[in-house]
């Protein structure tokens, strides 16, 4: 969505407090005039000719109107309505007294500048009053529906909404319309009877709750319970989804080239959704090429085979593992039957590869891309501790002993790795006994190191934690020594 460039945040808070003061120079300014040329008037009674009193009278009379009508206006809409300024009926009813105000301020200069008495006419006279309730009919509307509008809680400022076709945030209603910022960051003015003779949606009220739906075609030769379970895998690796109400995956249909689901998940802010499809577009294409899944194109495919392409595979991958310091002490062959069982993933931008805690018997070799290892301390916090460039390993503690990750891995970018199982080394260590001391060694090294990177980021983070404790304390015992609660 394309959002108005933000201020600065002085700005903001400028433009948000109240300037309840500012109408009262106003005020003052007419009541001085009028005060000036009452005196005027007076001292010149009798000296002046008497069109040149009637000016004076006249001035004085229209600026002590203007003075009383703007002071009572800010008595009663200015300086109570300011601070009420977050409630969506506050314009409204600002206009509606003002303009009452005006009104009765226009009758009374009438009268008493021109000597024209509009109170018998407006009461007594039937077709005038037809004639400006006709006049004013759709004037009149907008302002009934505006009232309605509030009263009812139809849309509020803040609202995602669409009306008539239009959908937008919505920024004020006022007594005629209705203003809808839309997400190409137009504005939009809705007439308020638009909203009482069509439909009306709102997205934030009375519930924030969206459905987002990613349609998806596997193919036949692929288990459905797997397919839903990558599914719900990547739901669960996006922020912005819910996790009650939980996401979901239906089975839609079978169809020509593919048997189709259906990925529906739940989010609680309207304008993310097109952020939170995309996102998982983009994560089920890379879990399902991580997963061997293939998404069939709607054509018939001949494939065409050739015998002996995949052993290429085992030795190119052989020269990415001969570059790995744990493995340097074996062999060639040795190398060889672990590329063997190796096999290529690919990782969106900031996909998990794995968390913290959790059990694994891999190891992973950065072929293209960079990833971030991620540490979470005991409040909770993830610290990166190292950023891994191409040609660079990690994960080689569980794929040796099997016990959980000590850290968490996130795909900084896109990255293409090259994983290595614990079944790979198994038929090595039963040929090459003394290989595990020697692996044991270089291992141990490196998991030092790692661990002095923990420790190091843990005590970063208690001292921050301290020192803000520290801070909190301190400014109690300010508060106490000035008695300010």
């Amino acid at each position: 969505m394309i959002t108005p460039e933000p201020a600065s945040s002085a700005n903001l808070k400028s433009s948000n407090q109240p300037n309840i003061w500012k109408p009262l120079a106003v005020v003052l300014l007419l009541i001085l005039t009028a005060a000036a040329f009452k005196v005027i008037f007076i001292v010149s009674k009798g000296v002046l000719p008497g069109y040149g009193e009637r000016i004076l009278d006249s001035i004085f009379a229209l600026s002590s109107a203007l003075g009383v009508m703007f002071f009572v206006r800010w008595l009663i809409v200015d300086a109570p309505l300011a601070f009420l300024r977050r409630f969506t009926v506050v314009p409204l009813l600002k206009t509606l007294i003002s303009l009452a105000l005006y009104f009765i301020t226009i009758i009374y200069l009438l009268h008493r500048l021109a000597a024209i008495d509009l109170m018998p006419l407006l009461t007594t006279s039937a077709v005038l009053t037809g004639i400006i309730a006709l006049s004013l009919q759709e004037t009149l509307k907008n302002l009934v529906t505006g009232i309605s509008i509030n009263s009812e809680r139809v849309v509020a400022k803040g609202d995602w909404v669409n009306i008539g076709g239009k959908v937008g945030r919505v920024m004020d209603v006022t007594w005629r319309t209705t203003r809808l910022l839309t997400p190409s960051n137009d504005y939009v003015y809705i007439p308020n009877k638009l909203l009482s003779e069509g439909h009306v949606e709102n997205y934030t009220y009375p519930s924030p709750l969206h459905i987002v739906d990613v349609d998806v075609g596997a193919g036949y030769g692929d288990q459905p319970n797997r397919i839903k379970g990558v599914l719900l895998e990547v739901a669960s690796q996006n922020p912005h989804v819910l996790r009650k109400p939980s996401p979901d995956v239906f089975l839609m249909s079978f169809a020509d080239f593919s048997i189709n689901y259906r990925l529906r998940v739940w989010v609680n802010d309207y304008s993310a959704r097109f952020k939170v499809k995309s996102d998982l577009h983009s994560n089920i294409w890379y879990a399902f090429k991580r997963h061997g899944i293939d998404i069939p194109f709607p054509i018939r495919t001949v494939y065409q085979y050739q015998m002996g392409a995949k052993a290429a595979v085992p030795e190119d991958i052989k020269g990415y593992l001969r570059g790995m310091d744990f493995l340097k002490p074996l062999e060639d062959a040795d190398i060889g039957n672990i590329a063997a069982t190796a096999r290529i993933e690919t990782y969106g931008e900031n996909e998990v590869i794995f968390r913290q805690g959790d059990v694994g018997d891999t190891c992973y070799f950065i072929k293209e891309g960079a990833v971030d290892i991620v540490f979470k301390d005991k409040s909770g916090k993830d610290n990166v501790v190292a950023t891994l460039k191409p040609g660079t390993f990690f994960g080689e503690m569980s794929l040796l002993t099997g016990e959980e990750r000590k850290t968490a891995a996130v795909a900084k970018k896109d990255s293409m790795l090259i994983v290595i199982g614990s079944r790979g080394f198994s038929e090595v260590f039963k040929e090459n006994p003394e290989l595990m001391e020697r692996l044991s060694e270089i291992v141990a090294n490196r998991l030092l190191k790692l661990e002095e990177t923990r420790k190091r980021a843990a005590t970063d983070a208690e001292r921050i934690e301290l020192q803000k404790a520290e801070s909190r304390v301190l400014l109690d015992k300010i508060k106490s020594f000035f008695k300010i609660r």
